[in-house]
């Protein structure tokens, strides 16, 4: 096959409409799974707090709506575990300019190369890496920012934890 006829195809293939039906349930369930965890870490810790919980959150809600060979609550609690680390070393090494490029330039590229082991862990890695840059101007202390990434952690797996409540089949 040559370069021409591959390009054909590929040129094809992405111009190609996929016909998919709506997932309201799905949905809504991320959708809830947002608003708990950012509701309760506003109530209980105020609104930074709120925001770390609810990029969990997010982030675990991303992850529940790829298609993935790993059962679907493995996702999000994969999403917010890595989220939860990457920041908190991400504020670790804030203060020191050549460590913090270093490891924004070692997410960025791990990121980026978790594309090639898919859709999932490409959107996931890239969007961490992009959330950690953001993330480290929210806490004053150590002990903050490990009160932040446990709340990231927790929204991702509050998004876990209704996968496995209320599954939806597709």
């Amino acid at each position: 096959m040559g370069w021409t006829s591959t390009l054909k195809d590929t040129a094809r293939a992405g111009l190609h409409i996929e016909r998919t039906r709506l997932e309201p349930l799905l949905t809504l369930r991320a959708t809830a799974g947002l608003a708990l965890s950012g509701s309760v870490a506003l109530w209980l810790f105020g609104g930074t707090a709120a925001a770390s919980a609810a990029y969990g959150a997010l982030l675990g809600g991303i992850a529940v709506f790829q298609r993935s060979w790993r059962p679907d609550p493995v996702l999000p609690m994969i999403s917010a575990l890595t989220l939860g680390v990457t920041s908190f070393l991400s504020y670790l090494t804030g203060g020191h300019l050549p460590l913090f490029l270093l490891l924004v330039a070692l997410s960025t590229f791990l990121g980026g190369m978790a594309w090639a082991l898919g859709g999932t862990a490409g959107s996931l890695g890239t969007t961490n890496a992009s959330v950690m840059l953001v993330t480290v101007t929210l806490p004053a202390t150590v002990g903050q920012s490990l009160g932040q990434a446990a709340l990231m952690t927790a929204g991702g797996l509050v998004q876990a934890a209704l996968v496995v409540l209320f599954p939806i089949r597709r």
